[in-house]
């Protein structure tokens, strides 16, 4: 498009569609009018200027300028997420934007005493005109900006505009005015080149992630992204509700010995002191209620702010208890608060889920006489001790308008289905959305809540302060009651970041601390225990907890593993070797991960020369925002599987990919268990460490089509991983391992409940063979929070094996197996040389589907040891696979697929591709030892097969 060109070319509020209504508040005899509309509705119109062009296209609200200039065409060479549009399309977080349209106001809203305009999300720095008045500005995506606009609405036809500074120029223009007024700068200076972002998003309250990430894209947006309307009324309004359970019993039951008091704080916004009415508290499946009058002749605090508080008594009879997922049921009991005027015929209610149940954080001394040994780290869940396990996750979109209500609830339910009990929301991207929230309470996943700051230094000036006080209190306000939520954290890794000299803090370390006390402790921790004292605030994540108040709040070395929780990551050493981690053996691991790729069919989506692609190609480096990540996978799989002649080949690009997930999930296979087995060990003769309590692996979510830590792709699509933690999140599981001495043990972990007593068979096999050099089968029990050693062998056994770590000959596996539980298996030796991975020819047959087309069985067969069996369907992702990645030792496995869609047996059977490590063996180079360095511009090799099985009516 050359010279200049103008391209001239709704959403109303969401209920929730739960078993009950989402926290949303009903008003009737108050008029109100939305503003929300879809953009075929044309009545939101979107103008920015780059400099060269101007821009008019039809804009959705809630949305985002790059859906509507993605939507209208032809100004985008690529669509979102293809390609480099990414890069391409840059010019747009860096204009100007504005959103404007007309709407028409009726005598009844016109005629009301108090009209206000609520906008719930704006995207970011903004003001807002009504009939080219300005009547408010916003400066932070989280914050809800209510204004009044009585003065300024005229009946009839009204005009809105909202103007959006560019966020990128904006937070230049605020780092350098930093420096200007106060000396020094808000680090970092810059971002490193391979993140292909923008910098300085620290100096401006939007999704941190929109200005790119070492897993993500930049597109910092700008829009109205939340629902935006007009409220008319005569009285008071319920603007928000806090809810409190407590109990009488430190160890809560489901008997009327235990009471519960169940209070809402509910928070008005109110005309004048005249106004005056009733407050009703009910369960709308029972019969308790509370009832009181309302008056605000006496207030003095600003509306919005002033609350009354009411309450009611329940039995325990009547308040199942409220249990994270593996534990029991998280039952769920809605209530609702309603305020009615006295005079006319106004009511204002609101609906919300209550689970009943307590939480503590426990950090006592694990030793008292030997203070040095650290503190526990755990939560006790109605008297309980939990093991937590789960994930982080990050923006389910960068573009929060392209979120649907089906993306949320697939993430989440498949987080359910990994034996997840609770996922860190991470705070480098946005809180979620009520969905999300309220399916983990009925789903029964703790969410550990960041606030929305991460890997950064911030301001902590008076008008940053004062607009983190404002997304405080409508965050806070707005996720309280939910059940799940578990706990807040200050920040991400920003403590760590001051103290470890990540940005050059250290010759101005005091400054910096300063300003980390102001803004973390001062004012997100004072605030939230004002708002929330129910639940704890760390300092940041990770942290030493209480150590790290002890020290003023920066620790001397915040990643201690004797305190708080800790993000352990390490990309050089063995990652199928548990022994590196002794050094990261911490109480509560809330992130750690390996990278990979996605699926090789999802690449080939978003790229319109997938056939160019190779291991350190230009567009490869473009998806992998990590510095140094292609070679730390490509040395991970050197040292572990056979790595092809000339792995920087188009040819051997689907194998590397292939094999970048088996690294993945390895390496955290070998992290979580190593973490589980430490839950009831304690290294009193080394270091005082141990008793680990948590393993929250990094990351659970993708963002974009590109290399990052997750579990599941953006699609939806389980990554291999996906299945390895489901196995090793399973309640009871075998954990083979390698001990120091060479011998081989196997311990049962258990955080089940309920003991579990049954059977143990320990397998070894040569890999080139089906049948087993040793098979041994043995009963076991184990009790709830322990890892017992069940079984061992003996490096001396190992070695009249052939199994020993030098052995020479095909590599050795042990295999266990327990009736109705995972199994498990650890490598003696790597499988690096391609001449004793035997040829598989998987096959499947019996293909069957259920009545309603959703599930699909089948029975996958083997004529040789297959390691790393991975299944996929090349287009469907709405589904997943009863097992995956599996190493396959028996001649036949039956397997399910469960779908979400209907899907009929040929569509299954054409979309089918499995791969083992077989398919790269025949393209890998001979030299298995790997003693020099693999030529990464050598010739082309052959592309690796990837092993297609076609069906006809159910036969191969």
């Amino acid at each position: 498009m050359m010279g200049r060109t103008i391209f001239s070319i709704f959403m109303l509020t969401i209920i929730c569609s739960l078993e009950v209504k989402c926290a949303k508040v009903v008003k009737s005899g108050i008029e109100q009018l939305s503003l929300n509309a879809n953009r075929d509705s044309r009545l939101w119109t979107a103008i920015g200027n780059n400099g060269t062009q101007e821009f008019r296209v039809p804009a959705q609200v809630p949305g985002g300028i790059y859906s509507d200039l993605d939507a209208f065409g032809g100004i985008f060479r690529n669509q979102i997420y293809h390609d480099y549009n990414d890069v391409e399309t840059r010019w747009v977080g860096r204009t100007d934007w504005t959103f404007t349209r007309e709407f028409d106001v009726s005598n009844e809203l016109v005629s009301k005493p108090r009209i206000v305009l609520i906008c719930e999300g704006l995207d970011t720095i903004a003001r807002v005109f009504i009939n080219n008045n300005l009547v408010g500005q916003g400066v932070n995506m989280f914050v809800r900006y209510i204004y009044n606009i009585k003065d300024v609405l005229t009946l009839g036809r009204n005009e809105i505009r909202v103007e959006f500074q560019s966020p990128v120029l904006y937070a230049i223009s605020q780092y350098n005015a930093h420096n200007v007024s106060y000396g020094y700068p808000v680090l970092p200076n810059n971002l490193v080149p391979e993140y292909r972002g923008e910098d300085k998003a620290q100096m401006i309250r939007k999704m941190q992630s929109s200005f790119s990430w070492d897993w993500g894209p930049s597109y910092p947006s700008s829009g109205i992204w939340k629902d935006i309307y007009i409220e008319g009324r005569d009285g008071a309004v319920i603007r928000d509700v806090l809810v409190f359970t407590s109990t009488n019993s430190q160890q809560p039951d489901d008997t009327d010995q235990t009471t519960w008091t169940l209070q809402a704080r509910v928070y008005f916004d109110y005309n004048s002191r005249e106004d005056e009415g009733f407050l009703l508290l009910q369960r709308l499946d029972g019969e308790f209620s509370a009832r009181i009058p309302v008056s605000f002749q006496n207030e003095t605090l600003v509306s919005g702010s002033v609350y009354r508080d009411i309450s009611i008594s329940v039995p325990g009879s009547e308040a199942r208890l409220w249990w994270p997922n593996g534990y029991g049921n998280p039952t769920l009991y809605p209530y609702q608060v309603t305020y009615t005027a006295s005079a006319g015929d106004e009511t204002s209610s609101k609906t919300f889920n209550v689970g009943f149940r307590t939480v503590e954080l426990i950090q006592d001394p694990v030793d008292i006489s030997r203070p040095h040994f650290g503190n526990y780290f755990y939560f006790k869940v109605n008297g309980i001790k939990i093991y937590s396990k789960g994930s982080n996750s990050i923006p389910i979109h960068v573009l929060p308008e392209r979120i649907t209500d089906e993306m949320t609830e697939w993430l989440l339910t498949s987080a359910h289905k990994l034996h997840t009990n609770q996922i860190r929301v991470w705070g480098g991207g946005m809180y979620e959305s009520d969905l999300f929230y309220d399916l983990a309470d009925k789903l029964g996943i703790f969410v550990w809540e960041d606030f929305m700051f991460a890997c950064s230094m911030y301001p902590a000036n008076d008008d940053f302060l004062s607009t983190v006080v404002d997304e405080i209190d409508t965050q806070v306000k707005r996720l309280q009651h939910h059940p799940s939520l578990l706990m807040w954290a200050a920040n991400n890794e920003n403590e760590g970041a001051l103290r470890d000299n990540w940005y050059g803090t250290r010759d101005n370390f005091e400054v910096y601390r300063t300003d980390f006390v102001k803004l973390y402790v001062n004012t997100i921790i004072r605030n939230v225990a004002l708002l929330d004292p129910s639940r704890d605030c760390l300092s940041s994540s990770p942290t030493n907890g209480k150590k790290t108040e002890e020290e003023g709040w920066v620790s001397e070395w915040p990643g201690n593993i004797r305190y708080g929780d800790t993000h352990p990551y390490n990309y050089r050493d063995d990652n199928w070797d548990w022994r590196w981690m002794v050094s990261r053996r911490s109480r509560y691991a809330s992130e750690f991960g390996y990278q990979s790729f996605p699926y090789v069919e999802t690449l080939r989506k978003v790229s319109s020369n997938f056939d160019q692609w190779t291991w350190f190609s230009e567009f490869v480096d473009h998806r992998q925002h990590h510095p140094g990540g292609q070679g730390e996978i490509h040395d991970l799989i050197q040292s572990h599987l056979p790595m092809p002649t000339n792995p920087n080949s188009t040819e051997a690009f689907p194998s590397m990919l292939y094999m970048a997930q088996i690294m993945q999930s390895m390496g955290q296979k070998t992290q979580t268990e190593f973490y589980r087995r430490n839950v009831d060990k304690f290294f009193v003769e080394e270091d005082g460490t141990g008793y680990n309590m948590g393993a929250l692996y990094w990351q659970l979510n993708d963002i974009w089509e590109g290399c990052s830590w997750s579990s599941f792709e953006i699609n939806g699509r389980w990554k291999m991983y996906a299945y390895f933690a489901q196995r090793a999140f399973s309640p009871v599981l075998a954990s083979p391992y390698k001990d120091t001495n060479e011998d081989v043990a196997v311990e049962v972990i258990s955080d089940s409940v309920q003991r579990y007593t049954g059977s143990l068979r320990v397998r070894i096999f040569k890999l080139d063979s089906l049948s087993p050099v040793f098979d041994e089968e043995l009963s076991v029990t184990a009790d709830y929070l322990t890892s017992k050693e069940q079984f061992r062998m003996t490096s001396t056994m190992l070695e009249t094996l052939q199994c020993q770590a030098n052995q020479t000959g095909a590599p050795c596996l042990v295999y266990t197996s327990m009736p109705q539980l995972p199994d498990n298996f650890v490598f003696l030796n790597y499988p690096t040389d391609r001449h004793y991975i035997l040829d598989p020819k998987l096959k499947a047959t019996d293909i069957q589907s259920s009545v309603d087309g959703r599930t699909i069985t089948f029975t996958l067969t083997s004529e040789a040891i297959a390691p790393f069996v991975f299944l996929n369907l090349r287009d469907h992702t709405n589904g997943h696979f009863s097992d995956n990645g599996f190493v396959m030792v028996e001649r036949e496995k039956v397997m399910t697929y469960y779908s979400r869609d209907v899907m009929t047996i040929d569509d299954f059977v054409n979309q089918l591709d499995t791969t083992s490590l077989f398919d790269v063996t025949q393209f890998a180079d001979d030299d298995h030892d790997h003693d020099d360095a693999v030529s990464i511009s050598a010739g082309l090799v052959p592309l690796v097969i990837v092993f297609v099985i076609c069906f006809s009516n159910g036969f191969v």
